[in-house]
């Protein structure tokens, strides 16, 4: 039977790149790691699972949070400048307007593609007889923009669970489904 050092060095060599990204992921010194990987000290039962948790658990990451944006000016430049290196990747977005009211949340699997469709579709509220020169387009209401990197799992749609929960939660006004949440699975121990 392995022992738990041997267990700890097969979750470090198998997920991670090193140490080094062991460390830095997990918030352990590299010296703590090392120890736990030669045997000179050994890691308890919680730290492994710790680790295991952070090798599989995909990362929130804000990528921009409330990012000024101004309908007037070049919308792709904006949204390159505020996605940076994130552009293609997948995320969750959401659109604020001048008093940082949420009106949208949107998942993504590339950023700049879906933010760039969803802020250019019509705006598909009613708005008091009163109000003139009613905004067609959502861009035209936009004042600030959100973007997270979610992460991803391959066991699951991690990115469309979030999406969903914070969608239930808030209830944007441009959002028409406010998504499904599955129901959480019994072990077969507790059926």
């Amino acid at each position: 039977m392995a022992t738990r050092s041997e267990f700890f060095d097969f979750v470090i060599r198998e997920y991670y790149s090193s140490v080094k990204d062991a460390a830095w992921k997990s918030g352990y010194t590299e010296t703590a790691i090392s120890q736990w990987i030669s045997g000179k000290k050994t890691p308890q039962r919680a730290t492994i699972e710790y680790f295991i948790s952070v090798a599989f658990l995909p990362e929130f990451k804000v990528i921009q949070e409330f990012w000024p944006f101004d309908h007037t000016k070049a919308l792709q430049t904006q949204l390159k400048a505020m996605l940076g290196e994130h552009k293609n990747d997948a995320g969750i977005y959401a659109f604020y307007d001048a008093l940082g009211n949420l009106l949208y949340v949107g998942k993504a699997t590339n950023l700049l593609g879906e933010i760039n469709a969803a802020i250019c579709r019509k705006v598909d509220i009613s708005f008091p007889k009163g109000v003139k020169n009613k905004p067609a387009i959502r861009k035209e209401v936009v004042s600030y923009i959100s973007a997270y990197d979610v992460g991803s799992s391959s066991f699951d749609d991690y990115p469309k669970h979030v999406e969903s929960l914070v969608l239930r939660i808030s209830k944007p006004l441009f959002n028409k489904n406010i998504g499904s949440l599955g129901r959480a699975r019994k072990m077969p121990s507790e059926a």
